[in-house]
């Protein structure tokens, strides 16, 4: 128990740095935050502009589109604010830094999250909630106890998804120089996962359902509130998060255990 509080301090001192560093280079800040919205802005208007000219996308009208995006958009803008630095897992390895954390006395991938925290991305995440707020208005999806659990279950789960497979394809920087470059690659896949799935061919239903679960970030969860798909998806969440979880695990300890600094 001693060990749990010592954790949640630590994390708790992280964000407060966080904030530190977000306010001491204010004009840095704001460009951040613009270049934040309008990268998801540009993103947002070209998923809709298809939808608009095409009727819809694979059976999914506009409002329909607009919440599963937003729901995507969410997790990522969460995942970017807390756990991004798994995307400098490639600079700590081949600079060196891991060194630092191997020898404190704390969890060393606690201490990589907590080194880079971007809270502009917060307002990311305030904008795409107001969105999924105006279009489940629209589709007419009433809030209740049941909602709001499935929602609390669906922010945990996404998050760990998204995070877990971006760690995954990081950690191969233990391993490989350019390590960065697939990870990359695999977030460029990702969005995939903000057009309805079910409009690709089954082998891309396939890979972003029990490969690359990027549809469980967005995807599920929206036909769920949909009533597009069944209660699997209450189940299908938290094992695809754990699976991903454990690999990122593994991955991870693997790397931690291969890590021999610069050899300088």
């Amino acid at each position: 128990m001693k060990r749990l509080v010592y954790y949640l301090r630590l994390w708790r001192g992280y964000q407060r740095r966080g904030l530190v560093e977000m306010t001491q280079y204010p004009a840095d800040t704001v460009i951040l935050v613009i270049s934040l919205i309008l990268r998801e802005a540009a993103g947002f208007i070209g998923v809709l502009a298809i939808a608009y000219a095409a009727g819809g996308l694979g059976g999914w009208g506009v409002y329909e589109i607009c919440l599963m995006f937003s729901m995507c958009a969410l997790i990522e803008s969460l995942s970017q604010t807390f756990f991004d630095n798994v995307w400098g897992i490639s600079y700590l390895v081949h600079e060196g830094r891991m060194d630092v954390f191997l020898v404190r006395p704390a969890p060393v991938f606690l201490q990589v999250l907590g080194d880079v925290l971007h809270y502009p991305a917060l307002i990311s995440m305030t904008i795409y909630g107001g969105v999924m707020v105006y279009a489940m208005v629209k589709l007419g999806i009433g809030v209740d106890i049941g909602l709001l659990l499935f929602l609390a279950e669906y922010l945990v789960c996404g998050i760990a998804v998204n995070t877990g497979i971006y760690t995954i394809f990081n950690c191969l920087n233990f391993w490989i120089v350019q390590g960065e470059d697939v990870a990359v690659l695999v977030q460029t896949c990702r969005e995939f996962a903000k057009y309805p799935i079910g409009a690709f061919p089954g082998v891309i239903r396939t890979v972003f359902t029990y490969v690359l679960p990027f549809g469980f970030v967005g995807y599920y969860p929206a036909a769920y509130l949909l009533g597009k798909t069944g209660n699997w998806v209450l189940a299908g969440l938290p094992l695809a998060a754990a699976a991903v979880a454990l690999a990122a695990a593994v991955f991870w300890n693997l790397g931690c255990r291969a890590y021999d600094s610069t050899g300088t």
